[in-house]
């Protein structure tokens, strides 16, 4: 993200005092906005007031300038010394807001000041004694990702949050329904300092099942079959897919099986089905759908242990999740797992100033890069381009080391194919990356 150089003034609102003003203390960390046009941008920003001077960080940038009574003037320089804007405005309850001049970047209008307007807010300092768990009883759950509904619980880098979710359909542990559906989502968290630009890290502690049963589905989606296979199906009109969950044998089977599958049984593996963070521009997009901030990725390694990093477009990121699975297989093929829902434990943290293209997942075993895109090639692309750049980055390999590293070792696997967008999952094994440093 390109710097932008700015000139505030501020009024600060200290009430009239008889003589001169004492300058007001603006030292520490702050959230500053600028928008323009509706379209608002992000920086972190560190203010140190030492009698009349100001001085601070703007991003990379520095800020140098006086505090003189209860007014402020401060510029924001490039690096190289470059000023490209200006700001009139007072200090509220809530920060500082005015109004300015900001320069236009890219295009034809590079460099030209447009209208823009600032507020900034201060960033709360996280509690005494360290990193908190939070035990959270959620009571509105949501079928859509989006920034536009408020925070269900605020929590700071290094804090963990203990809850729980729905199944799919809206039904909780005791078998209540309190949804209507649509893979309603716990949350959504709003993690301090977070800001768009940032990867939000979520551990997955525990993802545990909370209940003995499930239901699924008995037909396959039909875009995944070719046409003379579709017309041969003959389903049966009812097919009974209530399952029982053994969570102590670790096994799943059908409540009321036919006489054929009386004996089958499935590995119980619990897995979110759905996470994500509120996607970018104002969206709102439903929870059935997935994109570059997660959401449906129906990843059935997204488990207990994984650490997932999700790029943030939002302030705060606005962590949801749910759709809980007791089990499924590669691609989720007939539009529904072993739908259930999970107590979950999980721990957030933030890589600063550094954003993923999409989801990537981490475990004992492998790097793993989603591709989410309308096709499978589309799909495979991505992954692979976000598994290249992530060797690239934190192992220091050359596009050509990179190459054969992929050449080599590279798996891949189909975690979603029947929502509206697909996701395929490019795999590194750890163990081929460990002579590198």
């Amino acid at each position: 993200m390109r710097i932008h150089t700015i000139l505030v003034t501020a009024v600060i609102g200290l009430g009239a005092i008889a003589g001169p003003c004492a300058a007001a203390d603006l030292s520490g960390n702050w959230t500053a906005q600028v928008t323009r046009y509706g379209q608002p941008q992000y920086w972190r920003v560190i203010l140190r007031a030492e009698g009349s001077k100001l001085s601070g960080t703007w991003n990379e940038s520095t800020i140098a300038g006086t505090i003189t009574g209860d007014r402020v003037e401060f510029s924001v320089k490039e690096p190289g010394g470059r000023q490209s804007g200006s700001f009139t405005g007072e200090v509220t309850a809530t920060g500082i807001s005015g109004q300015g001049k900001l320069a236009a970047r890219g295009g034809g209008a590079q460099g030209e000041l447009q209208p823009a307007t600032l507020t900034m807010t201060r960033v709360p300092n996280p509690p005494a004694g360290g990193p908190k768990t939070w035990d959270f009883e959620p009571k509105d759950f949501y079928s859509f990702y989006s920034s536009s509904v408020p925070p269900a619980l605020r929590v700071f880098p290094g804090d963990t949050v203990r809850t729980w979710t729905l199944d799919d359909n809206g039904i909780d542990s005791k078998l209540v329904r309190r949804s209507p559906g649509g893979n309603p989502q716990t949350g959504p968290f709003y993690v301090e300092s977070a800001l768009p630009g940032d990867t939000l890290v979520v551990k997955l502690n525990r993802v545990r099942l909370n209940r003995d049963s499930a239901q699924g589905a008995a037909r396959v989606k039909a875009n995944l079959l070719d046409p003379a296979a579709i017309a041969g199906m003959k389903y049966a009109d009812r097919f009974d897919v209530e399952w029982k969950l053994d969570g102590g044998k670790g096994v799943a089977r059908l409540a009321h099986p036919t006489e054929r599958m009386k004996d089958y049984t499935v590995p119980v593996k619990p897995m979110l089905g759905c996470i994500g963070t509120a996607p970018p521009n104002g969206q709102t997009i439903r929870a059935l759908d997935l994109g570059a901030f997660g959401g449906n990725m129906d990843y059935n390694q997204m488990v207990e242990g994984a650490t997932l990093y999700l790029p943030v477009f939002q302030p705060g990121a606005m962590l949801f999740l749910g759709d809980g699975h007791a089990a499924m297989g590669d691609g989720e093929v007939t539009f529904s797992a072993v739908e259930t829902s999970l107590d979950v434990e999980f721990t957030v943290d933030l890589v600063k100033g550094a954003a993923t293209a999409g989801p990537r997942l981490e475990n004992n075993e492998y790097l793993m890069a989603m591709g989410v895109a309308g096709s499978l090639m589309e799909s495979v692309q991505i992954a692979t381009s976000q598994m290249a750049n992530w060797l690239k980055r934190d192992y220091r390999l050359s596009e050509n080391e990179a190459a054969v590293v992929l050449g080599t070792v590279a798996k891949y696997d189909i975690a979603e194919m029947v929502d509206p967008h697909y996701n395929v999952v490019a795999k590194v094994p750890k163990s081929a990356l460990a002579s590198f440093k």
